[in-house]
């Protein structure tokens, strides 16, 4: 194969790759309940978790680095955008499994469909941290210290669990079980990484939302990027990329089969 017949190849792969990716962000943004949702989950998400905490008194109970409202305005944030990524990953699962067998069929390469689909997640979830963050600083009593900080920190959230939830979808396929369990189970990996309690942090860093729980909180109270937690994170998102990326192989090849 010539240099120029290759080029062509990698340009028309790209072209399909993002022309993939194009029409799955659409489908997700197309139906009104998902701009409602991605819109008012935020609010009601950091409004809720920072009244609830802001209601008990500084004795010390609670372990916070910032006071207890801005710590729970913080977890609202993280969890709202872990849930809503987590969803969006659910989603392309379910799509996935037959979907993108047919498109193989059809003469599309796997990395391409597969490069789609994560990139989706990856835009998606940037999408979701914009107005997560926009809304946190709304809502928060004090400025933001480093905006950039937070942004990097929900993206993470949300890459981390739309990955959690492609390996949820290769379990449950199905949208209402699926989405519930995905919400249950950012609330409780809130509790471990909003650090309120006295969890040892040998335990707790393993929780898939602790880093970019952690990177967020030093963003709004300390005005810093914490890069070692940034880099944590990173590594969250490999070994749950890495799972996802043999989970939807071995959907996609059973052709959906239950």
């Amino acid at each position: 194969m010539t240099g120029e017949a290759r080029t062509a190849g990698l340009n028309a792969a790209v072209r399909r790759a993002v022309a993939g990716t194009a029409a799955s962000t659409r489908s997700f943004f197309r139906e009104p309940l998902t701009i409602a949702l991605l819109l008012a989950l935020p609010a009601v998400s950091i409004e809720i978790y920072g009244a609830s905490l802001g209601q008990f008194p500084e004795l010390g109970v609670f372990a916070s680095v910032g006071s207890l409202e801005t710590t729970g305005r913080i977890t609202g944030a993280v969890f709202a955008t872990g849930a809503l990524a987590g969803v969006l990953g659910l989603f392309q699962m379910i799509s996935a499994r037959d979907a993108d067998r047919r498109l193989a069929l059809c003469g599309f390469r796997g990395v391409e469909l597969l490069g789609a689909r994560f990139a989706t997640v990856l835009v998606v979830s940037g999408a979701i941290a914009a107005v997560s963050t926009a809304t946190l600083a709304g809502l928060l009593t004090t400025s933001i210290g480093a905006p950039l900080g937070v942004f990097l920190g929900l993206v993470l959230a949300g890459v981390i669990y739309g990955l959690i939830g492609v390996l949820v979808g290769s379990v449950l396929p199905r949208e209402l079980e699926g989405s519930l369990v995905l919400v249950i189970l950012a609330d409780m990996d809130n509790v471990f990484a909003s650090g309120l309690f006295a969890i040892d942090e040998s335990v707790t860093r393993f929780a898939p939302l602790s880093q970019p729980h952690e990177l967020v909180t030093r963003a709004v109270v300390d005005g810093t990027l914490a890069v070692d937690h940034a880099v944590a994170a990173l590594g969250h998102v490999a070994v749950f990329g890495v799972a996802a990326v043999a989970a939807y192989t071995y959907q996609v090849e059973r052709g959906g089969d239950d």
